[in-house]
């Protein structure tokens, strides 16, 4: 009698066979590996060793103005903050503090403790920060795909504004990954949390909180509006309990403002400017017109005329265009004319949310405007300001002082600014197209969180 095997009995389901993975994939895989594992020892050795240095950072200027609020003496004072500095951190270097006061207020526990100690807190709370951004850009993102993931999570850890960020002590570690919580919350109809989030990450860097704060104010979502409205009522109220030093302090806001961005200042864009750090279109326009006036008007044109068509695209569609397409535009629009710092750019990669597709079963691929921001980002990555810093002054004054270098060389990150905005512009015009055309589609998403938008 013969038997039959329990392999191939009647009925029964053959085991699935797993294809075996090409070599490139699995060198891929190596190759993003290592890169990532570089980027986080440089984030280890080079940023937690400022712990153990003395040095101004970012962080510095804020433990010091913070302190001095606490303890009752002008906070803006330039003089007063720089002797602090000096007495607190051991560095003497001129400050001419510009965060807002709010900053002060919420990094206002760090002051109890000694310097070397609050810095290493700051770095370490840093380093969490790039976890948890990265984690957040993944599941924004909503890549299945385990090697697109470890490519954008490379990316980042790779970026060079984010280094500069991680070795600054710069705010926006923890303003990023607040931002990111909050778009992630609101999409999933937690309004109240995310309003909480989003009131945090204004109060801490104004420059980059009000415009997610806004893109939500633009679709109703009053809840979110009120939530950051309660956060920024609750730090004003802390500073309104020490009337006397606000009032002290706040006329030598002003006389800082015009230290740092005036005309020929060293963040400004005349001649006195920093040749590589400063990014606002104005510094490229003044080459051009040689007109301080001018610039600032043709700067704040395209930027009042960006912000307009970003409104009217969105408009368009019902708002029914993917939501870090939109915000991600948005903040780029706000680096054209306002003065963001270089680390700022870190928030940018919020894009990668959009560009990159997410898995081959929704039927998704790439789009040429996805394609070009990830070219942009890429190229962003590199730490071409550090690289210009270390090269210019060994090359001879023809070159540096030679128009093509001022104009295209020096202000690079100006021009892949202008061209990341005009790229994101162009993909929010083809989604909305998109979007017009399929009207089953009824409410902004963020992919994979379809989920239908109430207040």
């Amino acid at each position: 009698m013969q038997t039959v095997s329990p392999a191939k009995s009647p009925g029964t389901i053959p085991s699935p066979v797993r294809k075996k993975k090409p070599f490139w994939v699995w060198a891929a895989y190596a190759t993003l590996g290592l890169v990532s594992l570089l980027a986080i020892a440089d984030f280890v050795l080079r940023g937690l060793a400022l712990a153990f240095n003395s040095g101004k950072t970012d962080f510095s200027e804020l433990y010091t103005s913070a302190w001095l609020w606490r303890h009752g003496e002008n906070f803006y004072n330039s003089a007063v903050v720089t002797a602090m500095h000096e007495r607190l951190v051991g560095v003497s270097v001129q400050i001419a503090p510009i965060y807002p006061p709010t900053t002060l207020v919420l990094l206002l526990p760090f002051t109890f403790l000694p310097w070397g100690w609050a810095n290493l807190i700051w770095l370490l709370l840093g380093l969490a920060g790039v976890a948890a951004t990265i984690f957040l850009l993944w599941r924004l993102g909503g890549s299945k795909s385990p090697l697109k993931a470890l490519a954008a999570a490379t990316l980042l850890l790779s970026f060079a504004p984010l280094h500069q960020a991680y070795h600054l002590g710069n705010v926006v570690l923890v303003v990023f990954p607040l931002v990111l919580w909050s778009i992630f919350l609101a999409e999933q109809r937690k309004d109240w949390p995310a309003g909480l989030a989003i009131g945090v990450a204004a109060c801490l860097k104004p420059q980059i909180g009000v415009w997610v704060l806004l893109y939500y104010m633009l679709r109703g979502r009053r809840n979110i509006f009120f939530g950051a409205l309660a956060v920024g009522a609750l730090v004003v109220g802390v500073l309104l309990a020490r009337p006397a030093v606000l009032l002290q302090s706040l006329p030598d806001y002003p006389v800082n403002i015009h230290y740092w961005f005036d005309p020929g200042q060293r963040y400004g864009f005349g001649e006195g400017a920093l040749p590589f750090h400063v990014n606002v279109v104005q510094v490229v326009i003044y080459q051009l017109c040689h007109s301080i006036a001018a610039s600032q008007l043709i700067a704040h044109a395209l930027f009042a005329f960006g912000l307009g068509f970003w409104i009217l695209t969105l408009w368009k569609s019902g708002f029914r265009v993917p939501v870090p397409l939109a915000i991600s535009s948005l903040l780029a629009l706000s680096f054209i004319s306002l003065y963001h710092s270089v680390s700022d750019a870190t928030i940018l990669t919020l894009a990668l949310c959009w560009a990159i597709p997410t898995t081959k079963t929704t039927n998704e691929s790439w789009k040429p405007a996805g394609i070009v921001t990830c070219l942009l980002l890429l190229i962003m990555m590199l730490p071409g300001h550090s690289a210009l810093m270390r090269i210019s002054p060994d090359l001879p004054a023809s070159i540096t002082s030679a128009w093509w270098w001022r104009l295209l060389v020096a202000r690079y990150f100006v021009w892949l600014l202008a061209a990341l905005n005009i790229t994101l512009l162009w993909g929010l015009w083809q989604c909305a197209d998109e979007k017009t055309d399929d009207k089953t589609d009824d409410k902004p998403q963020v992919f994979p969180l379809p989920t239908p938008e109430t207040n």
